[in-house]
């Protein structure tokens, strides 16, 4: 409306404008002032919806849909780049117009460089296959507010109804809901890469891609499941108050002992707590394998109990195999639960800052990457840690 008001301007030019001008002129203009009330209301609401509720992330078009929006927020221009593309124009080599462009507008704090809300959903789509806890339905929610610390509601207890006499008393329930203050932390590492294949090499957007997700996701994955809590590192299923632990004796037990039965006992535990069945069980390769490996009495294998069916497991390398629990040495854990309800809040966006001289002396560049992201447990009794698993 604005540039059709203009162009009817310009086209009249610099003479007296007619009557009949006039009125269209201003009602064009009541229009545009219509419009702008209209679009201001409308943000106004959108921002009450955003703040009454999480933007949740767990797949590709998840991730593309928020970061395309992200783009004309941040004011992104247009044009073609990938990751390779960014850290050539980082390191002042050659690349495309596009990435000038972002660079000068997406400098931060620390010197470095904001990755451009382009590139984002390719560094998450490569992060969430390689993640076991993305994998089994945990999802990531972008904090852009520029707060320093992010407060959520979680589920302690499920309220505890009951029936009243007319005009009796309201039984009381124990605290249903707590507030869980997230902090993002920051991790971070550096890689180098040669100049030569940085500009010449065949394929290199995918491996840069591949090595900068792989390596956020093994932590996240180690910090999501067994996390201190201890600054700087987030707090993890395995140390949050009001999980469900289930212990295999003193000094643990054998999966060719247990087979299935602790993963019945943990379910157990998570439904007598009144939380949803769950939907995931991530352990370490060394389980997964074993319970794959488990046969008969005719040495055939056995098969999954029905009731586990649903359930998917998934094995990652970030659970420890030589844990001790009583006199064993060589024990390890198993993490069931609705992973939905787990949470990766991550600050927007992942940062990179080139390493000029580090690697120079070898005609190498170094990159340091960084993101800032936090854990939270929405329903921690949704959530059960067996313990004392041997091989």
């Amino acid at each position: 409306m604005r540039r059709a008001v203009n162009k009817m301007v310009a086209d009249i030019g610099a003479r007296e404008f007619t009557s009949e001008e006039n009125t269209a002129a201003n009602y064009a203009a009541s229009v545009i002032a219509f419009l702008d009330d209209a679009i201001d209301r409308q943000n106004e609401i959108n921002d009450r919806k955003k703040s009454a509720q999480m933007r949740v992330m767990r797949s590709a078009d998840d991730f593309n849909k928020h970061y395309n929006t992200a783009r004309s927020s941040f004011g992104e221009d247009g044009g073609e780049m990938n990751i390779a593309d960014f850290l050539r124009g980082v390191s002042n080599m050659g690349t495309t117009p596009a990435v000038k462009n972002a660079l000068s507008v997406g400098t931060d704090t620390a010197g470095g460089f904001s990755v451009p809300s382009r590139l984002m959903p390719g560094i998450l789509a490569a992060l969430a296959p390689v993640s076991s806890l993305l994998r089994a339905g945990a999802g990531i929610v972008p904090l852009d507010d520029g707060a320093k610390t992010f407060t959520t509601a979680a589920v302690n207890t499920i309220p505890t109804a009951a029936w009243r006499a007319e005009a009796g008393t309201l039984a009381t329930s124990d605290p249903a809901f707590r507030a869980v203050v997230a902090t993002p932390r920051s991790l971070a590492f550096q890689f180098k890469i040669s100049r030569e294949l940085l500009a010449d090499g065949q394929n290199i957007t995918e491996a840069l891609y591949l090595a900068i997700a792989q390596s956020f996701a093994r932590e996240l994955d180690r910090v999501g499941l067994r996390g201190t809590g201890t600054a700087p590192e987030p707090r993890g299923v395995l140390n949050t108050v009001g999980i469900q632990a289930v212990t295999n004796g003193a000094n643990g037990a054998s999966l060719a002992t247990l087979r299935y039965g602790n993963l019945f006992s943990a379910v157990q535990a998570i439904l007598q707590a009144d939380a949803p069945m769950p939907t995931a069980a991530i352990m370490s390769p060394r389980s997964l394998v074993g319970l794959g490996q488990l046969a008969d009495t005719t040495n055939q294998p056995l098969r999954i109990p029905g009731m586990l069916e649903p359930v998917q497991l998934i094995g990652t390398s970030q659970i420890p195999n030589n844990l001790t629990v009583g006199t064993s040495t060589d024990c390890t854990e198993v993490y069931l639960g609705d992973f939905s309800n787990l949470y990766f809040m991550m600050r927007e966006n992942v940062s990179v800052q080139v390493l000029q001289e580090l690697y120079a002396g070898t005609g190498e560049i170094g990159f340091a990457c960084h993101m800032r992201a936090d854990v939270v447990l929405t329903y921690p009794a949704a959530f059960a840690v067996v313990t004392g698993v041997r091989p």
